[in-house]
């Protein structure tokens, strides 16, 4: 409902033009950006081959989301900072589990640049991914309201371990569903996503429902980001060092589930032969294949209309209001295929 210049919505009063997410970067990210080197600062190998993972950048979308929120709540001047310092936790932690998951998939580029264990070694990349996990779980309880969501913010690293783990779950099963890969990305992406949302709702003051509403939100912001960056791979770049790196490191991407449920049997089991194929023998003839196949099974298709729907349900929400332009900006990277089909 609202009310002159200002609407009411999960118990929560904000204006009626609130920050949109591009002016949020231009307000926050400055300070964030040298607030995660600041938290990185030491020495040793350690503490340089964080600063090295973080310099090679990134969309910052969890470290702008507490204090875009809070600011689009009435947060005052202190909240604010709270916020920010929350931001940089998530952050903080996010990376962490970037170094772990590319020494898993054994992707060997970043950015553009070597990842943190193809730089600097295998075990030096554990240690460097625990490192940031860690300083983001002390930079959360450093903040007014740590106390009160360290334990959601733990229990959003363990979903986030968990999706890991269904992962690799995935890639082992011989009929992998959409469902299934949508508990996992709910896992992997949508847990930190949820967080961020709700420590940015928590330091602006809002009560239990409100922040129940913001994580909620925040879990299917997440699976939307995942269902993106899985058509990205496949469509257009993610500053790794090819196309279709999903596939030739045998993940099961939500086209891939799609397709298994969907295509012929034949085109289904080739396709899936393909995905389990040794990453070291999948040559980029058979990546080739397994895109044709997606296309022809339609399954590219179906993953462009799930990103149209959703984006759609999620522009609905009151949440996305407040926080103008974000769903807009994880649409961004694949808006070339969205306007073209």
């Amino acid at each position: 409902m609202s009310s002159g210049d200002t609407t009411v919505f999960e118990g929560l009063t904000f204006a009626s033009h609130p920050l949109g997410f591009t002016a949020a970067r231009e307000l926050f990210l400055p300070r964030l950006e040298a607030g995660l080197i600041e938290a990185a600062a030491g020495e040793g190998t350690l503490f340089s081959a964080a600063r090295y993972h973080l310099e090679t950048g990134g969309k910052r979308i969890r470290a702008l989301l507490p204090p875009l929120l809070a600011h689009n709540l009435g947060a005052n001047p202190s909240q604010l900072d709270e916020a920010l310092e929350l931001g940089l936790a998530f952050e903080l932690i996010h990376n962490g589990t970037l170094v772990h998951d590319d020494l898993q998939d054994g992707d060997s580029q970043r950015r553009g640049k070597p990842t943190v264990w193809a730089h600097y070694g295998m075990q030096q990349a554990v240690n460097v991914g625990t490192a940031m996990l860690l300083l983001g779980l002390s930079r959360v309880l450093s903040t007014r309201v740590g106390g009160r969501i360290i334990a959601d913010v733990n229990l959003a690293i363990l979903r986030i371990v968990e999706g890991q783990a269904l992962e690799f779950e995935l890639q082992e099963s011989t009929s992998p569903t959409v469902a299934q890969w949508e508990r996992m990305s709910a896992g992997k992406t949508g847990a930190l996503f949820g967080a961020c949302l709700l420590g940015g709702t928590r330091v602006a003051q809002g009560g239990d429902r409100a922040c129940d509403a913001a994580w909620q939100f925040g879990l299917e912001l997440g699976i939307f980001f995942q269902i993106q960056d899985d058509l990205l791979d496949l469509v257009g770049n993610k500053g790794r060092d090819a196309v279709a790196t999903d596939i030739a490191e045998g993940k099961i991407s939500w086209p891939v589930a799609w397709a298994t449920q969907n295509a012929d049997p034949e085109r289904a089991a080739r396709l899936l032969s393909i995905v389990k194929t040794r990453r070291a023998d999948t040559t980029p003839e058979l990546v080739s294949e397994a895109l044709a196949i997606l296309h022809a099974s339609g399954a590219i298709a179906a993953c462009i209309d799930n990103v149209r729907t959703q984006a759609h349900a999620l522009l609905g929400s009151p949440w996305a209001a407040l926080m103008p332009g974000l769903v807009e900006r994880v649409v961004e990277p694949v808006r070339h295929v969205l306007s073209d089909s």
